[in-house]
């Protein structure tokens, strides 16, 4: 006869406990980690724009100093060509008028100052800093504004190396998305082996792996979260 106060067998544990909410949990991970690898994908497309934009403008750059320095030294050699035939001319004219009006020296001086003249005018139309509105003198008799022409040079190369250092900045930083991602899909392989691990497990086991396998996404998630709004 069974006693009325005999203690009640013990249920045994169902071996497939948490395991529906394991398998929620890989799945949810699983999106998770393709949505990061596209993000790393295009993080990296981004970076390659970047660093070619930046390799392009560079050249671009570097073309625009040589070309601009050619320029510059075509222009101040005319407008030191101007310089000297000027000075020549008033040097010859006054030796001309200390040499006497009947002196053959002065006649000579006289001639040589009309050449150097010449010279110097033909020089002073073809010269930037004469027929360019910009840098012309405002006065008779002034000089040519050196420092806007100065300005002027080198402004597209400085608005190309403007565009290249945004460039690169684009490629840095893109390429440290990128490499975060990689290392956050490193953190979702590691939650998807604790998930796939803890399947095969014990009950009590397995809710201890899952729970280290939820804390490992809620990270990855956050630093998701912080790359992109970065």
């Amino acid at each position: 006869m069974t006693e009325s106060n005999s203690q009640s067998v013990p249920q045994p544990v169902n071996p497939d406990r948490y395991k529906s909410l394991v398998v929620v949990l890989t799945v949810i991970t699983t999106v998770i980690t393709a949505m990061v690898a596209g993000l790393g994908a295009d993080a990296n497309i981004r970076a390659s724009i970047g660093n070619r934009d930046s390799q392009q403008y560079a050249l671009l750059a570097a073309g625009e100093l040589h070309r601009q320095g050619l320029q510059s030294a075509y222009d101040i050699n005319v407008f030191s060509g101007y310089l000297t035939d000027a000075q020549e001319a008033t040097i010859m004219q006054l030796t001309a008028g200390q040499q006497g009006s009947n002196s053959q020296v002065a006649a000579d001086s006289l001639l040589q100052s009309t050449v150097d003249q010449a010279r110097a005018d033909t020089a002073q139309k073809f010269s930037v800093f004469y027929t360019d509105s910009r840098y012309a003198p405002k006065t008779s008799g002034g000089t040519p504004d050196m420092q806007a022409y100065l300005t002027d040079s080198t402004a597209a190369a400085k608005n190309l190396v403007t565009k290249q250092n945004a460039a690169a900045d684009d490629y840095n930083r893109w390429n440290h998305k990128g490499d975060t991602y990689t290392s956050i899909m490193a953190i979702l392989a590691v939650t998807l082996f604790l998930f796939g691990l803890a399947q095969a497990l014990s009950p009590r086991l397995r809710l201890l792996f899952a729970v280290f396998g939820v804390i490992a996404l809620a990270a990855a998630g956050f630093w998701t979260i912080l790359v992109l709004v970065s």
